[in-house]
C-alpha cells in the first residue's frame, strides 16, 4: 500500500515539476511581411487567369512545373491547370458510352487530387457515398463504401 501511494506521489511531482519548468522555455513565431522573407524574396509572383466556365476548384496539387490547379465544371468535365492559368490536360466525363480516358459521371464529383509515386489520384465521391480513387487515365485503383 505504501509503494502505491509513493508511486502516485512520485508521478505527481514529476507531473507538476514538468509543467512549472516545461513552461518557461516558450517560442512566438511572429509573421513578416512578404518583402522580409529572404527564401521567397527573389521569386516572381506569378499571375494569369481561369475562366470561369473551367467550374469550380476541385483540388491543388504539385506538379513538374509548379503548382497544379484541378477544376471541375457543371458537366464533370476535369480540366488540370498551371498557376499561369495554361491548360494542361483535360478528362471527359461520360453517361453510358465509355470513351477512351473518360470517367463515368456515375462516379460522382471529383472531391479531391493527391499525387504519389505512381502519378496523380482522383478522389470522387457519388450521392451514394462511394467514393473511388482513380488514376488519370480512369483506371480505378480502390473503393470505399459508407455506412
Amino acid at each position: 500500500m505504501q509503494r502505491r501511494i509513493l508511486l502516485v506521489a512520485g508521478g505527481a511531482l514529476l507531473a507538476v515539476a514538468g509543467y512549472l519548468f516545461g513552461n518557461r522555455n516558450t517560442a512566438v513565431a511572429y509573421a513578416g511581411l512578404p518583402s522580409q522573407d529572404n527564401a521567397y524574396a527573389s521569386a516572381p509572383i506569378s499571375q494569369g487567369t481561369v475562366p470561369k466556365a473551367y467550374g469550380r476548384l476541385a483540388a491543388v496539387i504539385p506538379d513538374e512545373i509548379g503548382t497544379g490547379l484541378i477544376f471541375e465544371d457543371a458537366e464533370g468535365v476535369i480540366r488540370f491547370v498551371s498557376m499561369t492559368g495554361m491548360k494542361e490536360g483535360e478528362l471527359a466525363r461520360y453517361d453510358e458510352t465509355p470513351t477512351h480516358g473518360g470517367i463515368p459521371k456515375a462516379y460522382g464529383h471529383l472531391v479531391s487530387a493527391v499525387v504519389n509515386p505512381k502519378g496523380t489520384a482522383l478522389v470522387f465521391e457519388d450521392k451514394a457515398g462511394v467514393i473511388r480513387f482513380l488514376t488519370i487515365t480512369g483506371k480505378e485503383e480502390g473503393e470505399l463504401k459508407r455506412n
